[in-house]
């Protein structure tokens, strides 16, 4: 699957075994870009929890969307 990097804005191929940019090193999976991420309530579906907004859009290594298994960006659901 293909996800554009929020900090350089090229389109990466990102599977399971890649979570950074090989360009910017920025993470590639922000849950705000994920279908199963609900912006209204700041709210995943996957996990069934909240997901604070700040790490939705700035997520680290240690966020759950940075290695989650099921991310679906937006543009390929």
């Amino acid at each position: 699957m293909n996800s554009t990097c929020p900090k350089c804005k090229k389109v990466q191929d990102v599977d399971d075994k890649v979570a950074t940019c090989p360009d910017c090193r920025t993470v590639l999976r922000r849950c705000v870009d994920c279908v199963k991420y609900d912006v209204r309530v700041s709210f995943c579906k996957e996990v069934n929890r909240p997901i604070d907004t700040g790490e939705a859009n700035y997520p680290t290594y240690s966020s759950d969307s940075t290695y989650c298994r099921n991310y679906t960006p937006s543009g390929s659901a």
